[in-house]
């Protein structure tokens, strides 16, 4: 059975976990979104894939579900079900997924997150090394494999909520948002155009042959972390973290 993923990824953990589903059709948010891709009407398993940002959703998986599948005759949609990688805990994020979900009319059936390196440079200032990559992927390979299996036989796990949960969305809901980057800084560049090909809101362009950075960044760091001249700095960070893919895959999907 075919699954089509929806992904939002930044710096690649969120494709890692997606590219171990079996039969996967994977999909950038930014794809359903611009309309250049979209779900079909016999979809009947659909996994939405996404790091955790500030204890909840990305803004990008938060549209997705409210343009893209809330403006949709969900009817038919079958197995339902959720993966988030966080650096540190996920708190009430795939709670908060199975909420969005519901407001759109659809039923969350599964939910699982897996630790990963932590991109996040405000909180993260030094980069995680390869070996401390490899060694969490490691880690985490029981409870992944477990899920996709789980998710296989279309399992039913449903996210539990705790105290406090709506307080936390809201943080999460304001914080998040599209904004200008002020920390971030674009040193000698020679417009590789690496940067624009891996940010996932299409946030930076290439302007006289050097890279120029709009007002739509939500923190992700994908282009701190990926630019393979480390010409973009961030205020007290150092070390770039390449993450457990390849930079050509995430430019390629």
């Amino acid at each position: 059975m075919k699954t089509i993923i929806a992904l939002h990824t930044g710096t690649g953990n969120s494709l890692y976990i997606a590219k171990r589903i079996p039969d996967a059709e994977i999909h950038r948010m930014g794809d359903f979104l611009s309309g250049r891709y979209e779900l079909p009407e016999d979809t009947e398993r659909l996994g939405i894939v996404f790091p955790v940002y500030c204890w909840g959703l990305p803004y990008p998986v938060r549209r997705f579900i409210r343009e893209c599948l809330g403006r949709r005759d969900n009817s038919k949609l079958g197995y339902v079900f959720g993966l988030a990688t966080c650096g540190a805990f996920p708190l009430y994020t795939l709670h908060d997924l199975s909420a969005e979900l519901s407001d759109a009319g659809i039923a969350l059936a599964y939910g699982a997150s897996f630790r990963l390196p932590d991109a996040y440079l405000p909180l993260q200032k030094k980069a995680v090394t390869p070996e401390a990559a490899e060694k969490m992927a490691k880690d985490i390979e029981p409870k992944l494999e477990k899920a996709i299996q789980d998710i296989s036989n279309e399992e039913i796990s449903i996210p539990r909520r705790g105290p406090g949960w709506r307080i936390v969305r809201r943080i999460s809901q304001s914080a998040m948002v599209p904004r200008n980057n002020m920390g971030i800084i674009v040193n000698e560049c020679s417009g590789c155009g690496t940067c624009a090909a891996v940010c996932p809101m299409g946030n930076i362009s290439i302007v006289n042959g050097r890279a120029a950075m709009g007002p739509e960044c939500i923190s992700c760091f994908a282009c701190y972390h990926r630019c393979p001249e480390n010409a973009i700095e961030y205020k007290g960070a150092t070390g770039q973290y390449r993450g457990l893919v390849d930079t050509k895959e995430l430019k390629s999907i």
